[in-house]
């Protein structure tokens, strides 16, 4: 995901770049003949990487144009705790909330705010991503909470359960 103007002109930078290589590799005649499979197989790669970046290169374009005063809504299906760290980046982009002004509404510093939005809000506290969210506004409508135990905390219990003799 871009987050700010800097990533967004490298993002850009490195689709130019994997055009490039793209043309290059058409251009060489010896790589081509020589290893004619490898040589696609590297180009729809390349074209590949071009069609994610050029993804991210239009939501970011589309969260830049949004217009603060309309509702912003993010469709998001079965969301995972891991992807609330880009909706709250995304809601502050497109609601033009500078990280300065994040700091003010929630009492933070503006490098803590920064380094959670660098790590996705992985290392802040649930208040915190809730004082976030409340800031900009963000609600979580329609929401179906799961929770399972798959195989390998499954396993990890078991075994936890009989090493320890914790009580259940």
């Amino acid at each position: 995901m871009i987050k700010n103007e800097h990533q967004y002109q490298v993002t850009k930078s490195w689709v130019e770049k994997f055009q490039q290589a793209i043309i290059s590799l058409h251009q060489n005649e010896e790589k081509k003949n020589k290893d004619p499979e490898g040589c696609q197989l590297i180009i729809g790669s390349y074209f590949a990487h071009i069609r994610n970046l050029l993804d991210e290169i239009a939501e970011y374009e589309s969260l830049v144009d949004h217009k603060p005063e309309d509702t912003l809504i993010l469709q998001v299906s079965n969301i995972r705790v891991s992807q609330i760290g880009d909706i709250l980046v995304k809601a502050r982009i497109a609601k033009k909330i500078t990280i300065q002004e994040l700091a003010i509404l929630t009492k933070r510093t503006e490098e803590q705010l920064k380094e959670y939005e660098q790590k996705d809000y992985q290392n802040a506290s649930f208040d915190t991503v809730t004082e976030v969210a409340e800031a900009l506004g963000v609600k979580f409508q329609h929401c179906t909470v799961i929770s399972e135990i798959n195989d390998f905390l499954g396993k990890e219990l078991t075994h936890l359960r009989a090493t320890h003799q914790l009580a259940s």
